[in-house]
């Protein structure tokens, strides 16, 4: 077996691996619907070198990817402001508390200035029947860790435009019956450490706003991620 076809088959098994074994188990988890993996106790030790050889090969990319999405950003900024990183970071962490809290109190309205129609809407249908079905998701010690662009798409067109951010945080995170206040799925006392991808694409007030969240990170994800400009 070449090197080559060996790193082919490593790569097979390591997102066939973390894919089985930390598959997202509560339908009802933080913002966008997602869950934490609960891999855990003798499969986790059996498994760790491959989820440290996964870990090592997400971490070469989103480092790779934010170098190069860092640079474009500094020659975009130079022709518009809206491009500033340090203005996109902060809009990003406040859309990431502000989300957080209105998928918590099931009222959209909350974010809705920081989401896009298409994902307000969304939003609002998923909080709508956790309100049908009597169940709420509680999120406690909110931790963003890190947001790191890995993708800038500048267009001529900025209706068009979008970033791509990976996420990193942390929180507490469970969901209830909000007529027995029993809990129904997730840990009310252990903080899940998470990773996400975060689009954002800008409003018709040229403001960022978030669009889509991926939770099922993937190597490939990251690697088909591109960041280029028409305006430069």
């Amino acid at each position: 077996m070449n090197y080559r076809k060996l790193l082919s088959f490593l790569f097979v098994i390591v997102v066939t691996i973390t894919t089985i074994h930390f598959l997202p188990d509560d339908a009802l988890a933080r913002a966008g619907g997602g869950g934490g993996g609960k891999g855990g106790g003798i499969l986790q030790i059996i498994f760790l070198p491959f989820i440290l050889a996964y870990a090592a090969i997400v971490t070469y990319l989103v480092n790779k990817k934010n170098k190069e999405s860092k640079q474009l950003l500094e020659q975009i900024a130079k022709l518009d402001d809206s491009w500033v990183l340090t203005k996109i970071k902060a809009r990003i962490e406040v859309s990431f508390f502000k989300i957080q809290e209105a998928w918590m109190e099931r009222n959209q309205d909350i974010a809705k200035e920081y989401m896009s129609e298409r994902l307000y809407t969304k939003h609002k249908t998923q909080t709508d029947q956790h309100l049908k079905d009597n169940t709420q998701n509680i999120l406690k010690n909110i931790n963003l860790k890190s947001a790191r662009i890995v993708e800038v798409a500048d267009f001529e067109d900025d209706s068009k435009d979008s970033i791509w951010a990976y996420i990193k945080g942390s929180m507490i995170d469970y969901s209830i019956n909000t007529e027995t206040k029993t809990v129904v799925s997730g840990d009310k006392h252990e903080a899940e450490n998470f990773s996400e991808l975060w689009k954002f694409i800008k409003n018709k007030k040229n403001a960022w706003v978030l669009d889509e969240i991926d939770q099922d990170v993937s190597i490939l994800d990251l690697k088909s991620m591109k960041s280029f400009s028409e305006d430069i």
